[in-house]
């Protein structure tokens, strides 16, 4: 039986470039579904998804793993795409290579690494731990992996990695050529940026300790 795909894209304030994440989305053959999940917006993100014709969930402002667990839960899908919204380069190629080995079952979880050096490549791959936002999974496992963890925020991507690590969920890293995002310090200023990012990068060091005893 062929499996249902859907897309989830968790938006915040990215009316400027969502439109290009959801037209180079409909572009891959494998999608049935996309569910823009309008995390408390205060820009036209939501109109800009609604124009591009896709199904957008809003609710109030709550972080990623909040509106990522909110899109799995407004579909039937048996597979699951997360895409982050500020992505610049996407392709209809990018989507096929992270769900193949998903819809094949060559692996139970698949993880996008955006365009880097080698050299940071190698390290993200072998030494770092991994995280980006363009994943693929079954839906039925997504919902056991964010149950109780919905309140991580930026912190969601360790907490999947976790539990694939205690589940023996395989996990593949996967390439993907031209594919970058708009970094905090441009979007919103160097300096308010650099704190969103810090916030991020502590939201994700938090979950990385609490991910040791629960997941």
């Amino acid at each position: 039986m062929k499996k249902r795909i859907a897309a989830i894209i968790p938006a915040y304030n990215e009316e400027k470039n969502i439109g290009a994440v959801l037209r180079a989305l409909k572009s891959a053959r494998e999608l049935a579904e996309i569910i823009v999940v309008d995390d408390g917006s205060t820009d036209r993100t939501a109109d800009v998804a609604r124009k591009e014709h896709v199904r957008v969930v809003r609710q109030e402002n709550r972080g990623k793993a909040s509106a990522m667990a909110a899109g799995a839960k407004n579909t039937e899908a048996d597979i699951l795409l997360f895409a982050d919204a500020d992505l610049v380069g996407l392709t209809g190629e990018h989507v096929t290579a992270l769900l193949e080995p998903v819809i094949r079952g060559d692996a139970g979880m698949t993880v996008g690494m955006r365009d880097r050096s080698i050299v940071a490549l190698w390290f993200m791959e072998h030494l770092l731990p991994v995280i980006g936002g363009e994943r693929a999974l079954a839906r039925d496992v997504f919902l056991r992996m964010v149950e109780r963890h919905a309140s991580k925020r930026f912190g969601i991507e360790t907490v999947m990695n976790a539990y694939c690590k205690k589940h023996h969920i395989s996990v593949r890293l996967v390439r993907l050529p031209g594919l970058s995002h708009i970094i905090k310090e441009v979007r919103y200023g160097f300096w308010i940026g650099l704190r969103a990012r810090i916030r991020m990068i502590g939201q994700i060091l938090r979950a990385e300790i609490s991910t040791l005893f629960d997941v």
